[in-house]
């Protein structure tokens, strides 16, 4: 019976795919991508698009991440081409603070001419034996990630090292433009 079933079910889904096959040549409409404002559940013909009224960000210069400096934290700084940043402040599972920031005026010369004196070849930038529980260092430039510990930073690094680190503590931070927090009362 069961079996039965299936076979007209599936009998069913079968002939309902045919419609005759045969238009005659009869010319069809040309395929038209649907307009994002449709996707994003617009309406069609409409003006509002999704982001209108935010200020496209500038590209990405270098990201940098601190990790375990003075706790169970997770410290992010992006730098942007046009001189501002994002400070992402995470506390182990507590929630977070997140600002937009501007550099100080000479800030972004100088990390610039830090940066282009990192170490062309391999992804550590740490020498030697680290004393541990010190912070370590993830840093993200031109398509390419370095690693490095408190302590060990080898020479051609330390200073792009020491700007970012800087970064987070606010020092070379001219002004918060926008500020938000997660967990906060």
């Amino acid at each position: 019976m069961v079996r039965g079933w299936l076979i007209a079910a599936s009998l069913l889904v079968l002939v309902s795919g045919c419609g005759g096959g045969d238009d005659g040549g009869a010319p069809r409409a040309a395929s038209t991508p649907t307009p994002r404002a449709e996707r994003l559940g617009g309406v069609a013909g409409a003006t509002h698009r999704s982001g209108a009224g935010k200020e496209k960000q500038a590209p990405v210069l270098v990201f940098f991440q601190r990790q375990g400096a003075g706790g169970a934290t997770l410290d992010t700084f992006t730098v942007r081409r046009d001189g501002s940043g994002r400070l992402e402040k995470r506390y182990g599972g507590a929630g977070g603070r997140f600002k937009d920031l501007e550099l100080r005026r000479g800030a972004l010369p100088r990390l610039r001419a830090a940066l282009a004196k990192l170490p062309r070849t391999g992804s550590t930038l740490t020498r030697g034996s680290p004393r541990p529980g010190g912070a370590q260092y993830l840093l993200r430039y031109r398509g390419r990630t370095f690693t490095a510990r408190e302590g060990g930073v080898v020479a051609r690094a330390r200073p792009a090292v020491r700007i970012l680190d800087g970064f987070i503590d606010g020092i070379g931070v001219r002004r918060v433009t926008r500020e938000s927090a997660t967990n906060s009362p």
